[in-house]
């Protein structure tokens, strides 16, 4: 008895995320020839341990995430705690069972791209995964996805947080994000005083480059402790109709900084943003601070107002 070849996802597995997975190994590798896609090949315990469960509701949960799998790869998920169909393709692959979340990815002929993504569970590492994928076919990552690479070292701690007083802040964001390290910049307050507070790449810049550059622009470095967000951070994106999308801190920032600058956004956003951006319906259907929440709490809330992009494949 063959797999199944309907797509299934976290409305039946915890385990899966909200990645509406295939579970045919064969079937998916047709696709993946049909479409010049590679298959993203899930290995995952279902019903699991909290480690898998983890790595589906923490990894597999993020809509640029979601977004990104579903639009540049084939994902087929086998479960390597079920006998039959699934067993065979865990015999086949060298995978054992009973094992923690592990992710290969394959052309599609079945060959490996890129060393398989095992023993580690965040976002961060299937991301660069992801990346080095669509690096070795010669395939551009997309601004958006780059950008979430650099939102994923803020959410991991992996990023140094600075503040800087700027005699005003909303141009102080702007000039701020101009730095290729800054990640993100936010208008704030501190004892009264107009700062923006930023976290940046250490890999990119240390704190005295970054020090150096800030003060050429007439900002000071300050204590970030009782630091207060203003009213309208982003200023700029505020003025904006992209301000009703749900974005994430590094697509805001940069956002922030193309409107002013009359620059283009479409390589900030994913193609489903994008596409909300287009609707004449968004107005209506989102907040004007949409921009400003947790966008794994509205990106759902603007799907069920308007809707998903239906892709032909």
């Amino acid at each position: 008895m063959g797999m199944q070849i309907s797509a299934i996802s976290f409305r039946e597995h915890r385990e899966l995320g909200e990645v509406a997975w295939l579970r045919d190994y064969d079937r998916g590798l047709k696709l993946a020839a049909e479409q010049g896609k590679p298959v993203l090949l899930l290995f995952q315990e279902v019903p699991g341990c909290s480690t898998c469960v983890r790595f589906g509701q923490d990894v597999l949960t993020h809509p640029l995430m979601v977004e990104f799998i579903t639009d540049r790869f084939v994902p087929v998920a086998i479960f390597n705690n079920h006998p039959g169909a699934d067993t065979e393709i865990l015999h086949r692959s060298d995978e054992p069972s009973w094992n923690n979340s592990v992710v290969r990815f394959l052309r599609p002929d079945g060959a490996e791209l890129v060393p398989k993504l095992a023993d580690r569970y965040d976002a961060l590492g299937l991301h660069d995964k992801m990346a080095a994928v669509l690096a070795m076919l010669d395939d551009e990552v997309p601004g958006y996805f780059r950008l979430l690479g650099r939102d994923l070292l803020v959410e991991y701690g992996l990023s140094k947080c600075m503040t800087y007083t700027t005699p005003c802040f909303w141009s102080g964001e702007t000039s701020l994000a101009t730095h290729p390290a800054v990640i993100t910049t936010d208008a704030g307050w501190v004892d009264g005083e107009e700062v923006v507070q930023v976290y940046f790449d250490p890999r990119e810049a240390s704190r005295p480059v970054l020090d150096a550059y800030a003060s050429a622009e007439g900002f000071n470095p300050i204590e970030s402790r009782g630091f207060e967000l203003d009213r309208e951070p982003q200023f700029y994106l505020r003025k904006n109709v992209a301000r009703r999308l749900p974005l994430t801190p590094a697509q805001r920032t940069r956002i922030n900084l193309a409107v002013p600058y009359r620059s283009s956004v479409a390589d900030l956003l994913s193609p489903q943003q994008s596409a909300w951006l287009g609707d004449t319906n968004l107005k209506r259907s989102s907040g004007e601070d949409a921009y400003r929440r947790d966008i794994r709490q509205s990106w759902p809330k603007l799907v069920s107002q308007l809707g998903i992009i239906e892709r032909e494949n």
